[in-house]
């Protein structure tokens, strides 16, 4: 096929697991739930493995994710971009397959072999913890796969173009300054799927370092870390330093926060709350930056 073969401006997400064991499974309840809840504007293929067959489906689509258990990852979801280095090695000379169970890199690299298609892709790992035999999945991996849901369901509703931006010279670069590790991971899956490029600090002192040396182009900040008025001080010292990109405040107080800190005369650009959601955060700092 020529490399003019025709690409819909569309996601296609790939759900694949065995229902039979357990937590396994999650790959298949999740595509159920995506289909009813947003298959007006997605493909959903459900699969007990990858075959080669999928790949006439990948070559009409611009966006692939592929969803699955994934055993001792990062809770609730981990999602991982395919680079293209990675496609190429995932080749069938390299690797080895049969036609029954292929791995990601590898669908798509025979899939760019056969097709000439060029579509962006995304695996998506989502934790489980039981995988013995049965039916059903454990608790935490309901929740886990309620999570994804939501935070796949706030990407689709921009359509493909949330996932096709952070091409080389056009991303922007966001700081997010927090002692939650877990927090920092959910934030930086909701940027980088959007496109943006994420640098982390744990405290406020690391933040200011890594702020002079990456520059962003905007910084959230946790208010309270190592005090109860930490971020507030960070913003601050950020300011005073010369930094003029937007600073946002991260708070997980409510809205009574709103009252008690004058963001205006912090120079602040707004404030998050936690659990950050993720359309309104990709939204307001694409606004705010320009970044289409």
């Amino acid at each position: 096929m020529s490399d003019a073969s025709p690409m819909r401006a569309s996601v296609l997400v790939i759900c694949y697991g065995n229902p039979g064991r357990r937590d396994d499974g999650l790959g298949p309840w999740i595509a159920e739930e995506l289909q009813r809840l947003h298959g007006e504007r997605v493909t959903v293929e459900t699969a007990f493995q990858l075959a080669i067959e999928l790949c006439v489906e990948i070559a009409s689509h611009a966006v692939v994710l592929f969803v699955d258990a994934e055993r001792g990852g990062e809770a609730p979801f981990r999602v991982t971009r395919l680079e293209l280095s990675e496609i190429e090695q995932g080749g069938p000379a390299s690797l080895g397959f049969t036609t029954h169970e292929l791995s990601p890199a590898t669908l798509m690299a025979i899939c760019q072999s056969s097709f000439r298609p060029r579509p962006r892709a995304w695996t998506i790992g989502v934790q489980g913890y039981r995988f013995g035999g049965g039916e059903g999945l454990s608790r935490n991996a309901e929740r886990n796969a309620l999570a994804t849901i939501a935070f796949l369901g706030a990407l689709l509703s921009r359509g493909s173009e949330a996932f096709m931006a952070g091409k080389e010279g056009q991303t922007k670069t966001i700081l997010l300054i927090d002692d939650d590790a877990d927090v920092r991971a959910t934030l930086r899956i909701i940027l980088e799927s959007a496109g943006f490029s994420v640098g982390e600090a744990a405290d406020g002192n690391a933040g200011m370092k890594i702020a002079e040396r990456i520059r962003p182009d905007a910084i959230i900040v946790d208010l309270m870390m190592e005090t109860v008025d930490a971020g507030s001080k960070v913003s601050t010292r950020l300011k005073a330093s010369g930094f003029a990109c937007p600073i946002y405040l991260l708070s997980a107080a409510g809205d009574s926060v709103r009252y008690n800190i004058d963001t205006q005369e912090l120079g602040l650009a707004g404030i998050f709350q936690k659990p950050a959601d993720p359309a309104t955060l990709v939204t307001i700092l694409r606004t705010r930056l320009q970044f289409p």
